[in-house]
This record gives C-alpha cells, sequence and structure tokens, in this order.
C-alpha cells in the first residue's frame, strides 16, 4: 500500500513560551489512559501465570515525535517493573511512517530536551518501526499491547483534491464520498494489521478523531477547521500565496467518522477478523474539554486572551505547519516558506483573540479490541 499520510513535521513552536506536540494530543492520550493500564494489567497478571521469560512487547502507532505517548509509556513501563521486577524486559516500538522525524522522535526518547525522556535501563529497549499504520509492521503474534492516539483519521493515499478548502468538512460531495471510502478501507487496514501483531489475549487501545451521533466535531477555536481554511482562502485571494499552493494546501484526513464507522469491521463480518479471533472490547465516543487555565474564564482580559490565543495556535501548529509547508510551491526558499506560515499563525492567533470566549473541544472515539486465544488454540 502507498503510503500517504503526512510527516508529522513537528516544527518548533510558534511562540518560544508555548511546548507545541503535548499540548496538541496529550490528553487525547489521556483520555485511554485507564483503559490501556486497566488491559496491561491484565496481560501482566496472565505472564505472571505462565511465568515466561519473553520480553513485554508495546507499540504506539502514529507515535509522530514520541512527546505525546511519553508519559503514559513511562507510567506503563513502571507498571510492569513493578509486577514482574526491574529486571523484566521490557521492548517500545515507535511507528510511524518513514517520512516522519525520527531525530527529533530520538531527541524525546532520549530526553535531550529540557523534559525527562523515556525510562530506559538496561532492561528497556526502544525500536523506531518506520512503515506506514495501515499494513503490517510486526511479526504475527508478538505484541502484547498496542496504543494509538490521534492518528487513524488520517488517510492511507491521496484519493482527490479538495477543490474549495482544505479540509473534509469544506469538500464536496463526491470529495467527501471518495475520502470516506478510502478511510473505510484504511480502518479495516489497521484493525486487521494489529490483529496480525497481536499475541493471543491481547489488545489493541485507540483515541481517534470523530464526530459524534449530534454531527458536533472537534471545535478548538470558534468556528472549527473551516476557519483555518478561511485564513489561507483570504492569503491566496490577497496574493501572498498563489491560487495552485491554496489548492495544494490540502488535509486529507477523516475526522468525521462516528462509532457506527469504528464498529464497521467488526459487524460486517469479515473473514480476517473472524479468522484471527478479533474482539471489540468497547467502543465510546465521547466530548472533551482540553484544561487550561484561561478556558474557563469567562470575561478574559487581555493578558488572559493573549495567554489564550497563544495555547490554541500551540494546538494547532505542528501538525498545520506540515499542512501549509506542504502546499508552498518548490520554487520557495526556506526563508519564504517560513515568513508565509508565520504570517499564517500570526493571522490565526489574531483570530483566535477575538475569539476568546470559545471554549474549545475534541470529540474522539476510544476504542479497545482483544485477539482472543481460542483461535491459536485450534490451530
Amino acid at each position: 500500500m502507498s503510503s500517504y499520510y503526512p510527516t508529522m513535521k513537528m516544527a518548533t513552536s510558534f511562540s518560544d513560551e508555548k511546548d507545541d506536540m503535548y499540548n496538541v494530543h496529550g490528553h487525547m492520550g489521556n483520555i485511554s489512559r485507564a483503559a490501556i493500564l486497566e488491559s496491561l494489567r491484565r496481560i501482566l497478571s496472565s505472564r505472571q501465570a505462565s511465568k515466561t521469560e519473553h520480553p513485554v512487547n508495546i507499540a504506539d502507532y502514529g507515535t509522530a515525535d514520541g512527546q505525546a505517548s511519553l508519559s503514559l509509556v513511562n507510567e506503563m513501563i513502571d507498571v510492569i517493573q513493578t509486577d514482574l521486577g526491574k529486571e523484566q524486559a521490557i521492548v517500545v516500538y515507535y511507528n510511524d511512517q518513514p517520512m516522519n522525524d525520527f531525530n527529533r522522535l530520538s531527541k524525546v526518547i532520549q530526553g535531550n530536551r529540557q523534559d525527562s525522556g523515556l525510562t530506559v535501563d538496561n532492561h528497556v529497549y526502544s525500536v523506531i518501526v518506520p512503515m506506514t499504520m495501515f499494513e503490517q509492521c510486526l511479526p504475527d503474534n508478538s505484541l502484547d499491547l498496542a496504543i494509538s492516539s490521534a492518528a487513524t483519521h488520517y488517510l492511507s493515499k491521496q484519493v482527490c483534491q479538495i477543490k474549495n478548502g482544505v479540509f473534509i468538512d469544506e469538500a464536496d460531495d463526491i470529495e467527501q464520498c471518495l475520502m470516506k471510502e478510502q478511510a473505510k478501507a484504511d480502518w479495516r487496514s489497521f484493525v486487521i494489521s494489529r490483529g496480525r501483531e497481536l499475541k493471543p489475549d491481547s489488545f489493541l487501545i485507540t483515541t481517534n478523531s470523530s464526530s459524534d451521533e449530534n454531527d458536533d466535531v472537534t471545535l478548538l477555536v470558534d468556528g472549527g477547521f473551516p476557519c483555518l481554511g478561511s485564513i489561507i482562502s483570504d492569503m491566496a485571494r490577497e496574493g501572498v500565496v498563489s491560487q495552485e499552493e491554496y489548492l495544494a494546501t490540502n488535509l486529507h484526513c477523516h475526522y468525521l467518522r462516528k462509532l457506527a464507522d469504528f464498529e464497521e469491521p467488526f459487524t460486517s463480518a469479515l473473514p480476517e477478523v473472524r479468522e484471527l479471533g478479533l474482539e471489540l472490547v468497547s467502543v465510546k465516543t465521547t466530548k472533551h474539554y482540553p484544561r487550561h487555565p484561561t478556558f474557563d474564564i469567562v470575561n478574559k482580559d487581555e493578558a488572559e486572551k493573549l495567554e489564550y490565543s497563544r495555547t490554541i495556535v500551540a494546538s494547532i501548529y505542528p501538525w498545520m505547519h506540515h499542512v501549509l509547508y506542504g502546499g508552498l510551491s518548490v520554487s520557495r526558499t526556506e526563508d519564504e516558506k517560513q515568513t508565509i506560515i508565520d504570517q499564517f499563525f500570526t493571522r490565526f492567533q489574531t483570530y483566535a483573540f477575538n475569539h476568546s470566549d470559545h471554549k474549545p473541544y475534541v470529540i474522539c472515539t476510544k476504542v479497545v479490541m482483544k485477539k482472543n486465544s481460542h483461535v491459536m488454540n485450534n490451530e
């Protein structure tokens, strides 16, 4: 399968006062924290009974720079070492597409930033897996636990050109249909690939960008993602970017899935799902309000509005930087590209400042899948 879903070019944040990736997706990973730790303890309890000496293998799919899952992975390592002993071998697989910025990921793991990195000792190993998450990335029956946060909404390949916008919300009916069909195929591939990799009685837990049954979608800023597209449209009308660059600035993602879309591989009786013994343990859609001191203030003063707008910019900068960068002409110099990108985020920060009464929220769907052991026992 050819890979489209974009390189998460985690550039340093627009404002030096804000970290980027943790502010973006850290809260989404935390939504699945309880389910992940519960599944992990069930796995460890089984291992204690069987007294196996094999490593505990966990994997983070669509990890980007690894910052979003870092604290959770460290907590998982602590639980494993507490239950199985400090000498228990642990392997953490970090997956993203081959064009991901793995240098940045490596720095996060090593802790070569202000924050500490992965809890690594003589018995904890980190492995980078540069492959598309929509195909099998690891050997059959090799994983104890797989996690993924805010990654599966990316499409594996570009299936259309959104002619009148940047996001799927702005696509016409034909464009949306093509994107939704590709997203359906991608989710099936993701589930089946993880099913092959999981050991019997092991789990996959994902937190996925979605919509809900009321058609509510993530609104990090008043007006949602289309307001970002309108800023780019304004810049094209003013000649800051060309019409060709505006059209090339497409984000090929399907973040409008509903609960039934995540259930589909299990409800449609796919033979691979049945043969692998995959079970949908739970699926739940929630509206989540990220925490920040300024979000709950009703009547903000100028300083609070500025802090609010900086935080909103930090919440989209890492991935939106890539979207903008990818749309700009290759004939532009790097300085020209960065100047245009900075102008976009200056405009966006002004917009967020002027709409600081909006309380940001995300809509996401948590999926827990288990691979049952009876299939293996019958072989």
